[in-house]
């Protein structure tokens, strides 16, 4: 190693240990104000389930984290995001998706229901699934609600 790599090395985990180059995951699934519709038709909220993950997120077989490009961590773009997920009861596939209401920056959006529609959920339970996606600049974990879960990493 010769000492121009051996300074970019030590520039880079001194960085690091700061927390100046880290950055914490940033697409949590938030279980605040989350609600689903069942097999039967019925729907049920979050509300029901205080501190705990409700029945339709436990039943998620795949989850996919949202893209959060670097020009939006740039920009300092953060917001929350409401989707309404329609399934296909037979295979648990999300069929369709419906923006409730935007973080206000449209690439966050995308990247949420571009991930979104990479989730299923266990076939024959439920038709349609409501929750937010929230978009957050952090070096250490945030204090999320009860109810919320950090997206798994790709």
């Amino acid at each position: 190693m010769n000492a121009r790599s051996l300074v970019l090395l030590i520039i880079i985990a001194a960085g690091y240990a700061r927390g100046g180059f880290a950055q914490a995951r940033a697409g949590y699934l938030t279980g605040v104000h989350s609600a689903a519709v069942d097999a039967s038709g019925v729907r049920h909220r979050s509300e029901a389930y205080p501190n705990r993950l409700p029945p339709w997120m436990v039943d998620r077989v795949k989850a996919v984290s949202p893209d959060y490009p670097y020009n939006e961590r740039a920009q300092h773009h953060t917001g929350r995001c409401y989707f309404r997920l329609t399934l296909d009861l037979k295979t648990g596939a999300v069929t369709r998706i419906a923006l409730l209401k935007s973080t206000g920056f449209p690439t966050l959006d995308a990247c949420a229901a571009t991930a979104l529609q990479k989730w299923q959920w266990k076939p024959g339970r439920w038709k349609e699934v409501d929750f937010g996606v929230l978009f957050v600049l952090s070096k250490t974990e945030p204090n999320l609600p009860p109810g919320s879960v950090a997206l798994p990493l790709r």
